[in-house]
């Protein structure tokens, strides 16, 4: 189909439904979800409200597609913000960037446009805005008789709304929240670019995942949500069962880990948080040590549910055999799947 990012794309899919809401105000779906999620403004200036719907979140979530994606076409002006919104038929911003000036409490384009000429106040046009935005705004064409101001699609040259040119608009938008969450130094970014990059059957990177969010069915995290359970390590049955406890550091655990010739031993004894482990193995580990950390990580949770439901366990080699063949089927399957270079 051409689309090489799927979240844009759902991006995308969701900005058409928001912009048949924009558009078509009266259908059933637009004054339903109005009523109860923005009932004193348009979809763009709606908020999430508490508690909203599935399909409220989504099509919420795309709503930055709308914004990006649109401008205002001037009728009379009483809906569009002189600062604020994107009314400008230049190929930057298509916002205002003349230092702001008092508009006598209704900084509304319609206090730019003289009722009775039905033309533009150019005294007070040249007065307010730099000489080159002033031509801008002074050659914006308005009809005689001063309709609705109107939303239109600046997506593509053609003005009409389509999913191939929302989803342009999208990919921008991801690309730009990249580059803020790069710039802000979040230390969470790269495990989690690590993570969805290795070699790794799809079940053990969303377990991994899980994991640095402390996300897995601890005994202790469900104690804290209010399961009436012990929170005794069910494998040892010495300490409470947290993140670490099952996955580093109970004696099973370190059995296993101790098999493994490359384990950074000294560091998982050391660490208190698995997500500052993940993040210094991402820093200093090899994407194969990576991907076997991770593997036996989850064969050692997958052998720790195996007890806990009355299953025979396995031992601590077989475990870690279970994790290696594992990663080393994935990047044989791999290899075979990733077409030949062609030759020179």
């Amino acid at each position: 189909m051409g689309f090489r990012n799927l979240q844009a794309f759902n991006l995308a899919l969701l900005a058409k439904q928001a912009w048949r809401i924009l558009t078509n105000p009266s259908s059933l779906v637009a004054r339903t979800l109005k009523a109860k999620y923005f009932p004193f403004c348009d979809i763009l200036h709606a908020n999430l409200g508490c508690s909203p719907s599935y399909t409220w979140w989504s099509i919420f979530n795309s709503l930055e597609v709308l914004r990006c994606g649109t401008r205002w076409s001037v009728g009379n002006g009483r809906l569009i913000h002189i600062s604020d919104d994107k009314w400008l038929p230049n190929p930057t911003t298509h916002k205002v960037i003349s230092p702001p000036h008092p508009f006598e409490d209704y900084p509304m384009v319609s206090s730019l446009i003289d009722p009775m000429t039905r033309w533009w106040k150019r005294g007070v046009v040249c007065a307010l805005f730099l000489p080159f935005e002033a031509d801008t705004i002074l050659k914006i064409p308005l009809c005689y008789n001063l309709p609705e101001d109107k939303l239109i699609w600046i997506g593509n040259k053609r003005g009409d709304f389509t999913v191939k040119s929302a989803y342009f608009v999208a990919i921008k938008i991801l690309d730009t929240r990249v580059e803020g969450e790069c710039s802000s130094g979040d230390p969470n970014a790269q495990i989690w670019r690590k993570i969805w990059s290795l070699k790794l059957l799809g079940k053990i990177k969303i377990f991994s995942w899980r994991a640095c969010v402390d996300g897995l069915p601890m005994l202790t995290n469900m104690a804290a949500k209010g399961v009436q359970t012990s929170c005794t390590c069910p494998i040892c049955d010495e300490e409470p069962e947290s993140l670490v406890h099952a996955l580093i550091s109970c004696d099973f655990a370190l059995s296993v880990w101790s098999l493994w010739q490359d384990c950074p031993i000294n560091l998982l004894l050391k660490t208190k948080n698995f997500n500052n482990l993940v993040l210094q193995l991402c820093s200093s580990s090899s994407a194969l040590n990576l991907e076997l950390f991770f593997a036996i990580s989850w064969s050692v949770w997958y052998n720790r549910n195996k007890l806990l439901h009355d299953e025979n366990g396995l031992w601590p080699l077989q475990i870690l055999e279970l994790a290696k063949c594992m990663v080393e089927d994935y990047r044989e399957a791999f290899s075979l799947n990733t077409p030949p270079l062609p030759s020179p």
